[in-house]
């Protein structure tokens, strides 16, 4: 066993591959040392994202660029960061029969936010121990103003994809959470990891919303992932059923990318579906959850607590429509008769009680999709009856 004093008379070069090692033991797939310098050239490129409204509706993004560009201040007492990343992937399961919706793969476990920040103040424990001193650290991951692509790209992570989603060297691949441990140490940062996506738009031309464009990345405005979980608004008419069975997330750029050939499996028995929500989700489920008190105990742990029960239940609602309406046309999804009867007679249930316009009008739609006689006589029944002519005027377009 070496001496502290051994550590303590280390270069930062030692250092820093003493880092790497320990990061490496605890999980990290990969870990580079990163200056805390503002990114200006990245914060134009942010800029100009922002400016063609590709924020969405995501105000928290469109505040203070140069403080989302600039580490230093977000935690004056760092010299360096050491950034990190982790794999998440597992394999996706068959679906099961019936009315269930798919979940990211980022998303099937505990939250990333909780396990990683906790591996991170691990990892910063280890590295006081062979510093032989107190550090100054902070933890980050996805959850503080901070413009990570850029920082994780600028000092050799990886590269960003034309998903803008960072791809890392060796075909590790893009199933992986990018964070921060921002540290009082003077250590030399990396450079840059020279990458590239050749001509390869595949991501773009498989994404089902067309929300990625070449050389300018993601308009959230059409991503899934956007509409599914930061969206505050109903899911767009047009793009309903380009969603399929997404209820939380989507990672079809993901899988189309050729970068993610052989995904390195999670380390962490946290990322592994059987801790959290899983792949799939019963969408009748979500939509009997009695009160958001009931959803947050339900899902507290996990990432899928961020829609609150108000955006899951317009997302079951959705997927449960492009169930119907598969189930009246290709039949792809194995869904038996009966349980295509109880879910239309769940929705017009759902229709007498909705709590809001918003969620009763996706129930309609859902319905709308269904192409049975019985139940076009009954929503039209329900419709001629309807109160409100803000509903009537939306649904004027599909039934």
């Amino acid at each position: 066993m070496r001496e502290a004093g051994y550590y303590r008379a280390m270069t930062s070069q030692q250092l820093k591959e003493e880092i790497k090692r320990i990061a490496s033991e605890l999980g990290f797939q990969r870990t580079v040392i990163a200056s805390l310098e503002p990114m200006e050239a990245e914060r134009q490129e942010y800029e100009r994202w922002l400016a063609l409204g590709y924020a969405a509706g995501m105000e928290y993004l469109k505040r203070n660029p140069h403080f989302r560009t600039s580490p230093q201040m977000l935690y004056p007492d760092g010299r360096s960061a050491i950034v990190v990343s982790v794999s998440y992937y597992t394999d996706v399961p068959e679906p099961p029969p019936g009315f269930f919706g798919k979940v990211a793969r980022y998303a099937v476990g505990l939250d990333y936010h909780v396990v990683i920040r906790a591996k991170l103040r691990e990892l910063n424990a280890r590295i006081e121990k062979i510093a032989g001193r107190k550090i100054l650290a902070k933890a980050y991951t996805d959850d503080v103003s901070l413009f990570e692509q850029g920082l994780a790209a600028r000092h050799g992570l990886g590269f960003a994809g034309r998903h803008t989603l960072i791809i890392g060297p060796q075909m590790m691949g893009t199933y992986n959470f990018v964070a921060e441990l921002i540290t009082d140490l003077e250590l030399d940062a990396d450079e840059p990891y020279q990458g590239t996506c050749g001509k390869c738009f595949r991501c773009g031309e498989g994404c089902p919303t067309d929300a990625i464009e070449y050389g300018v990345g993601v308009n959230s405005n059409k991503c899934i992932s956007y509409l599914t979980i930061e969206n505050k608004e109903g899911i767009p008419l047009e793009l309903r059923k380009q969603l399929g069975r997404w209820v939380f997330g989507c990672d079809v750029c993901q899988e189309v990318c050729p970068y993610n050939q052989k995904p390195n499996p999670a380390p962490w028995e946290e990322f592994s579906p059987d801790k959290g929500a899983g792949h799939y989700l019963d969408l009748f489920s979500i939509l009997n959850t009695e009160s958001q008190d009931v959803f947050h105990e339900r899902f507290i742990r996990t990432p899928l607590r961020r829609p609150k029960l108000r955006g899951m239940t317009r997302n079951a609602l959705t997927v449960i429509g492009n169930i119907l309406g598969d189930c009246a046309s290709s039949c792809t999804i194995t869904v038996s008769d009966e349980q295509q009867s109880d879910a239309v007679a769940k929705l017009f249930m759902f229709l007498k009680t909705a709590p809001e316009e918003m969620l009763k009008e996706h129930a309609y739609w859902a319905l709308a999709q269904y192409d049975d006689l019985e139940t076009r006589k009954k929503l039209k029944q329900f419709i001629d009856s309807e109160e409100s002519q803000t509903i009537r005027d939306l649904i004027c377009a599909y039934v």
